[in-house]
């Protein structure tokens, strides 16, 4: 077994766990105090407070960081419609969920790409 191979499976797990566990909050929340709450994750009560607005910033230059190196592997591997995706997750349910879900793609990507290397060799 490849360690490509040997990473797809606890990214999966992770990425379902996020999935499910970020959306187990959020939904709930949404739902009770209206779709105009989905603006509390990002700009409410987070940044009353420095560990708070620590948090915030930090998490910030992950995803600033983190999709800058994504976008230019998804091009180098020819996978940007999975960026795309990675993208919309990260701000739609969470950087816990769109990292996973990259990574993931991405192991798919390598191992697909070292398959026709192998192949044309």
């Amino acid at each position: 077994m490849t360690p490509t191979q040997l990473a797809r499976k606890p990214l999966f797990y992770v990425f379902l766990a996020s999935l499910f566990t970020q959306n187990a909050v959020a939904l709930p929340y949404v739902y009770r105090n209206g779709w105009r709450s989905t603006a509390d994750f990002f700009v409410g009560d987070v940044w009353k407070t420095v560990p708070g607005k620590f948090a915030m910033v930090d998490l910030t230059f992950v995803v600033i960081g983190f999709h800058v190196w994504a976008l230019s592997e998804a091009r180098r591997l020819g996978m940007v419609r999975w960026w795309l995706a990675s993208f919309a997750l990260t701000f739609s349910v969470g950087i816990a969920t769109g990292i996973p879900f990259f990574l993931l793609a991405r192991e798919v990507a390598v191992e697909r790409q070292q398959a026709e290397t192998a192949i044309t060799a």
